[in-house]
């Protein structure tokens, strides 16, 4: 299931201090925005200076080559962090059917990525992808120079690598993450690793005041610095998702964050070198060393004098596990949370 409104509509108390998102049109409308209205044609503009661009060819315009024959929506490819899990990345790529693959990043190398999907995985897909580039917004504010739009326009899978998810989801223009959004809104498969897939989840914790452990969530659960927010970029429903999860001891935060997120917001967390593969109503975990997905949902959630939570499902999916998305949890282990401490249900 896909997000198809920039805001998830949550009647949240802790949300509503926050901004208003931006309104959709209404059935049978139409979204006119700049973007929408320019001619697609030539070749995309070279990159200019606060802009590193490494690129195997040319994004053609004009051809959706990830248009699916059911009409349903693209591969979502989400990451906890660590190597990758190169079975996940071959789905990522045959995801773009073909066709083009975009690497988005606001740090780190721009080579690894364009050559681990170009090269290095060609033994694992179905079809290589047409052309692979990986952006590096050195300069946040030029994630609206029609030398990114037109590329984002034109891929037909979207990857976002790791770092600070507050680049992504703070920094970036709002052009660039509205050209994202309607790409992946038209079926584009999309992915990311530890940053890059917390911010594909309806709302996303955006650490704009900086990060958060387990313990300090616990603690204060309802502190400022717990900034939790829809995601502009969102890719999956009614979802937040944590990463480096076992390995980082980020379960207590992730229960934080569903609490600040509010009722019908599941937690998901991603071990490392594990991957959630969502392909239309089926998720799969991948993961090669032992790594698992842990999904979780809660009743009668309170923040007043400490986390308290009446009723906490948790289900662990390890590698291989294939199963309905969203996923059931009639099932799961059941828990209690007292202030901040999870005990079993009695």
């Amino acid at each position: 299931m896909r997000v198809r409104v920039a805001c998830p509509g949550l009647a949240v108390a802790l949300l509503s201090a926050l901004s208003a998102c931006p309104s959709s049109p209404a059935d049978g409308e139409t979204d006119e925005r700049p973007d929408d209205a320019v001619v697609d044609t030539g070749p995309c503009p070279a990159a200019p200076v606060g802009i590193t661009l490494e690129e195997t060819g040319a994004f053609l315009p004009g051809d959706d080559a990830n248009a699916r024959d059911d009409g349903g929506d693209g591969v979502v490819v989400l990451m906890g962090g660590g190597a990758e899990v190169d079975r996940a990345s071959a789905r990522f790529v045959d995801g773009a059917r073909g066709g083009e693959v975009l690497v988005l990043r606001a740090s780190g190398s721009t080579s690894s990525y364009t050559t681990y999907f170009s090269d290095e995985l060609v033994a694992r897909v179905t079809q290589p992808a047409r052309a692979v580039a990986t952006l590096r917004l050195d300069d946040p504010a030029l994630g609206a120079d029609e030398s990114v739009l037109c590329r984002v326009r034109r891929a037909e899978a979207i990857w976002f690598a790791g770092g600070d998810q507050s680049d992504y989801l703070v920094a970036w223009p709002a052009a660039l993450q509205e050209a994202i959004a309607r790409r992946i809104a038209a079926g584009a498969a999309v992915g990311g690793t530890s940053a890059g897939a917390m911010s594909l989840s309806a709302l996303a914790f955006d650490a704009r005041h900086g990060g958060v452990t387990s313990t300090e969530a616990l603690a204060a659960p309802g502190d400022d610095v717990i900034s939790v927010t829809p995601s502009p970029l969102a890719a999956v429903d009614d979802v937040i998702v944590d990463t480096h999860f076992s390995a980082r001891d980020r379960e207590g935060r992730l229960l934080v964050f569903m609490a600040r997120a509010g009722p019908g917001v599941r937690g998901l967390g991603i071990d490392e070198e594990t991957a959630l593969v969502i392909d239309g109503a089926t998720a799969t975990v991948l993961a090669d060393d032992g790594g698992a997905a842990f999904v979780y949902d809660a009743e009668g959630v309170g923040l007043d004098d400490g986390l308290d939570m009446a009723r906490l499902r948790r289900r662990v999916l390890d590698d291989g596990a294939a199963v309905a998305w969203p996923v059931p949890l009639d099932d799961a282990e059941t828990f209690t949370v007292q202030d901040g401490v999870l005990l079993p249900s009695s």
